[in-house]
């Protein structure tokens, strides 16, 4: 895990191929806009896999597999749809793909400045989900990345980088250790947040991280002397 730069922490894992990680990025967004606290939270973008080694399908057919019926994976599309057009969110199955992001996931680590990565994530997002663009050629995920303002030098680190791919499968490493799939978050390090929660339940988390950091600081405070000697 990397060293925060600010009082709290909130990992988050997801997948560009994942239906519900785009709406719970969304309600997660909208709850930190309304934490008082928001300016002290550095928010980790982890990767995590749902797909690796898997040659690249449309995803209504990798639902119909998954699911195991035609009806299931319709009626999962319908929720994933309508509940992402309540977060203004534009889901087209039809021309979504489902398959190996480790390119994705690398080039977005690869990006240094966090506005740009922010940036970069929710282009990913978009074009993937609402525009069927592939995340699974390097042309179109550069042509993404360069859209987004990332620059040509950390475009070549994420296809030179082993570093940043050994980084990508530490990061599903340890969200398989938590025994839960994504989206997954995590407050700083204590516990964690799974599902696309409504925003309500990720503004309680937020508040309950503060909490939670609040006792461990008054907890820390021990025996301490003075100049006129010490508390017993």
């Amino acid at each position: 895990m990397q060293n925060p730069s600010k009082k709290y922490v909130v990992d988050i894992w997801s997948d560009y191929v994942c239906p519900w990680c785009w709406i719970a990025k969304r309600r997660f967004e909208k709850a930190l806009e309304n934490f008082p606290q928001k300016d002290d939270v550095q928010v980790n973008v982890r990767a995590y896999r749902l797909a690796a080694s898997h040659a690249p399908e449309p995803m209504i057919a990798a639902l119909k597999r998954k699911l195991g019926n035609p009806d299931s994976a319709e009626a999962m599309m319908s929720t994933v749809s309508k509940y992402g057009q309540a977060d203004g969110l534009d889901y087209r199955f039809d021309t979504m793909m489902f398959g190996d992001t480790a390119d994705a996931h690398v080039l977005v680590k690869a990006v240094e400045d966090t506005t740009v990565k922010n940036r970069l994530v929710e282009a990913l997002y978009e074009q993937s989900t609402s525009h069927g663009k592939s995340l699974f050629d390097r042309a179109n995920l550069e042509a993404i990345a360069k859209e987004a303002g990332v620059p040509d030098e950390s475009i070549e680190l994420a296809w030179s980088s082993v570093e940043l791919r050994v980084e990508m499968v530490e990061d599903e490493h340890f969200a398989a250790q938590l025994g839960s799939g994504v989206p997954l978050f995590v407050f700083n390090n204590t516990f964690s947040v799974s599902g696309a929660q409504p925003e309500a339940a990720f503004l309680e988390a937020l508040n309950q991280m503060v909490a939670k950091a609040r006792t461990e600081d008054s907890s820390l405070m021990g025996q301490v002397c003075g100049i006129d000697g010490c508390e017993i």
